[in-house]
């Protein structure tokens, strides 16, 4: 009898010790979320304060100031293309030509159909010494190009989703259609809806995978020389300036095998430029 006792009531301490520790997990679990719910709203705060800071200053004159707050804002963790985009803007204030092309190419990978960015990426490259021509693309390549950044990833993939559930209910259709003709207009309509929707995911993935793809960078020193080998003593090929766009082909050693967009290649030290 005794035992008896002695068992039920340890498993009475051990079902109350089980319902505390559940209680106390809950508890746990909903002041971790609302922690984390506090600690988002005072950082979306802190971001919104610090952007509307910076496009005071900005419209303001104080283009430092505006800079600060802006870079506070990417610091942080957080980017947009908006972001971005002040950011080159700022820099072309203040006469860090680099620095704004640098900017302004982010914003374009963003987003290639930015409109305003391609002016004043354009205009930002004017004042750089470096005047290279590129080899000319086929015409076709260029044409897609042109296609494929008349919009961004995100419109090109709602495009893509919208053609596809068009396809979807075409063939809703030629399934269940009354006459031949209507069958006949819903598998041509459903084929052309699938082949764009097709080629709407593939723009869609190319930008994607574009964005992902660090490839390129931008030189910021005001003169740099490009060697031969990865090293000093290697042979100078030619001399960069601030602001020229270049592509990484590799790495060795703290130098970056570069090609120029006329086809010519070379090594340059690594703290010369910065990556797209």
């Amino acid at each position: 009898m005794d035992r008896i006792l002695n068992t039920t009531y340890l498993n009475m301490n051990k079902n109350v010790g089980s319902l505390f520790l559940r209680k106390v997990g809950f508890a746990l679990f909903f002041l971790t979320i609302a922690i984390t719910f506090f600690s988002n709203s005072v950082y979306a705060q802190d971001v919104r304060e610090l952007w509307k800071n910076g496009n005071e200053k900005y419209t303001q004159g104080q283009y430092t100031e505006a800079l600060e707050n802006y870079l506070k804002i990417e610091e942080s963790g957080f980017t947009s293309e908006v972001l971005l985009y002040n950011i080159g803007n700022t820099y072309f204030k203040l006469k860090e030509n680099g620095k704004s092309i640098l900017y302004f190419e982010r914003t374009l990978k963003m987003n290639p159909s930015n409109k305003d960015a391609q002016n004043n990426l354009t205009l930002a490259k004017e004042y750089s010494l470096d005047k290279i021509e590129e080899v000319p693309e086929f015409i076709l390549t260029t044409w897609v190009k042109d296609i494929n950044y008349s919009l961004s990833s995100d419109m090109w993939s709602y495009i893509s989703l919208f053609l596809f559930a068009a396809v979807a209910l075409l063939l809703l259709s030629f399934k269940f259609a009354f006459t031949s003709r209507l069958r006949k207009l819903s598998f041509f309509l459903g084929m052309i809806a699938l082949l764009f929707g097709i080629f709407a995911a593939a723009f869609a993935w190319t930008q994607r995978r574009d964005f992902m793809l660090r490839d390129s960078a931008i030189v910021m020193k005001l003169v740099s020389s490009v060697k031969s080998s990865p090293d000093n003593s290697g042979k100078t090929l030619f001399i960069l300036h601030e602001g020229t766009k270049v592509k990484l082909l590799e790495e060795l050693g703290g130098w970056k095998r570069i090609e120029l967009a006329d086809g010519r290649q070379g090594w340059i030290i690594s703290i010369d430029i910065e990556k797209i």
